[in-house]
């Protein structure tokens, strides 16, 4: 067993690197995205699918928990089949107490040991990503590709981007000191230290959708600024995360560390388990995606219980299209952000602003007229969408059958349907929950049908005045619902100028222009900061000095001669 030295000799180069690409903001990845044999070893894909196929049907038995109460499990597939996985369940006052034991000697090490074994940690565990891929594919309806990239290398970049942020913020102080103040002919000498005091037991609460892409950052800015973490599962979403805890409980019980510094949570129909987990004595610190509804709840709470509180919750995202260099290249990148995972992205488009005038197009020299922007835009989506090879693997499966009813409603609002939604066939999987995206025809007089987030794929054409009238609605939107990304194509440097300082006041990040392999539903690990924290959508912003400071508190000693 390597000691806390050797291990952070062993990976002081890569959490230097990554420190280094955090404060630059310069590409950087350390896991490679690609499920490549060559990266990962030949027999790594049939190796992590035959664990998921005997997995199925079995207790998850691989978490190094104790006292489980009972086992419990639901998930079912959204390609249509049921997992009969089952995992045990733990009451909150035992994760807590579990938690608060395993604290204690993990907060007294130094923040690069902490962060040493927990790149260690990540390290051993990066050995399951193509299991994780088929967890997260058939818990979520990711498809397969997408599945791998966000709960593994992407997840695991975003989790040392919290250890290299953490680290930096930690060592913005010395940790001990000798004060010296002159009094005349006298002096007085005080010996100080100061030490990272984490705020408590953190609980991260899992979504859906992106269950370990979204849960890593903080359970790893927890971990390495002194906290035990308890990862809070969705009750149709645990295997991926299951997956990440047992992996991670396993490699710190190799380094001699208590394997409970990270735990698993899992509801049952009879105990819902969030509210009664969050307060539960000694929970200092909570993470959360998901809905506004309970997100503005849980914020309260918190708020009213001295808990620091980490939102990402659901936003309203508006593009504007007023000019092109080409237009066939924007619509097929707004096409792919529109299929994308069927949308079920907090970063998705939803409202598209279009000039009544048309859009220009540079590389034609012409004005392209409303009517034709939109039969184009959905020309392109029906040429992803019956794309046999690239379609069904692009748009996936729909996590929840609440989101079909959302198409049900959406149809229902009287408004023009542009394109309608129908089911798409998935080869492997005839019992698969599918939509194609749903598009209709917004009226800015009844913004009220559009302003809030239709999670899942159904967009909005909503015709508008101007570009500046575009852009009024694009910002009055922002400050009303909150959002977690904007795009806007224009040629006039003019413009572009304008609605950046618009969208920047409104504090919403903005992209201009996309076309090509970059969309707007990414959000690049060290460079990308998801969320700004200045909206209605979240006050978390992955990964800013503020998402780890606020974790822990500088604790002083003073000691005379």
């Amino acid at each position: 067993m390597a000691s806390q030295a050797d291990l952070v000799e062993k990976h002081r180069a890569t959490i230097e690197q990554a420190i280094e690409a955090w404060r630059s903001r310069t590409f950087f990845a350390h896991w490679a995205e690609v499920p490549s044999g060559k990266v990962y070893g030949e027999s790594a894909a049939a190796d992590g699918k035959a664990r998921f196929d005997a997995q199925l049907g079995k207790p998850f038995d691989r978490l190094l928990h104790d006292q489980a109460q009972s086992w419990h499990g639901e998930e079912e597939s959204p390609y249509g089949f049921a997992l009969g996985i089952s995992y045990p369940v733990h009451s909150p006052d035992v994760l807590v107490a579990n938690a608060q034991r395993a604290q204690r000697a993990w907060s007294a090490l130094t923040p690069w040991e902490r962060a040493a074994v927990l790149v260690e940690a990540l390290q051993q565990s990066a050995a399951i990503f193509f299991e994780l891929a088929h967890a997260t594919q058939h818990t979520t309806g990711q498809g397969f590709v997408m599945a791998f990239q966000a709960s593994g290398p992407h997840a695991f970049d975003r989790a040392l981007e919290a250890i290299a942020a953490g680290v930096w913020t930690q060592e913005a102080f010395a940790t001990s000191a000798d004060w010296v103040k002159p009094l005349g002919k006298a002096t007085v000498r005080l010996s100080k230290r100061y030490r990272i005091r984490p705020r408590g037991v953190n609980v991260t609460i899992g979504c859906s959708t992106f269950p370990v892409w979204n849960s890593v950052p903080g359970m790893f800015a927890s971990l390495v600024t002194g906290a035990a973490t308890i990862a809070k599962a969705h009750p149709k979403v645990v295997y991926p995360i299951a997956l990440v805890v047992g992996a991670l409980q396993q490699a710190l019980d190799r380094l001699g560390f208590n394997p409970h510094l990270v735990q698993l949570a899992v509801p049952t129909p009879y105990e819902p388990m969030t509210q009664a987990l969050v307060g539960t004595d000694g929970v200092g610190t909570v993470d959360y995606t998901g809905s506004a509804a309970f997100g503005d709840q849980l914020e309260r709470f918190c708020a009213e219980h001295g808990i620091v509180c980490f939102t990402e919750k659901s936003g309203v995202n508006p593009v504007l299209v007023e000019s092109v260099e080409s237009l066939d290249a924007a619509l097929e990148n707004l096409a792919f952000s529109i299929c994308l995972y069927s949308s079920q992205m907090c970063t998705a488009p939803q409202n598209i602003f279009v000039p009544a005038a048309g859009v220009a197009e540079r590389s034609s020299g012409r004005t392209v007229p409303l009517e034709e922007f939109i039969a184009r835009c959905v020309s392109a989506i029906d040429a992803l969408v019956q794309n046999e090879k690239v379609g069904p693997g692009t748009l996936g499966a729909i996590q929840s059958p609440a989101t079909l009813d959302r198409i049900e409603r959406a149809r229902t609002l009287g408004v023009p349907i542009l394109r309608d939604s129908a089911p798409i066939v998935q080869p492997e999987y005839p019992n698969a929950r599918t939509a194609t995206p749903l598009v209709l025809r917004g009226d800015t007089r009844l913004r009220a049908q559009y302003e809030h987030e239709w999670f899942g794929p159904i967009a909005f054409v909503v015709p508008v005045a101007s570009f500046e009238h575009g852009l009024e609605e694009m910002t009055s939107s922002v400050r009303r619902c909150g959002v977690l990304s904007t795009l806007v194509y224009t040629t006039d440097g003019s413009l572009q100028s304008a609605a950046e300082e618009a969208l920047l006041a409104a504090g919403a990040p903005v992209a201009f222009n996309f076309s090509g392999p970059v969309w707007i539903n990414q959000s690049a690990a060290f460079s990308d900061f998801h969320g700004t924290a200045a909206t209605r959508a979240g006050n978390a912003s992955f990964t800013d000095v503020a998402f780890v400071a606020s974790r822990y508190s500088v604790v002083g000693t003073r000691c005379g001669e």
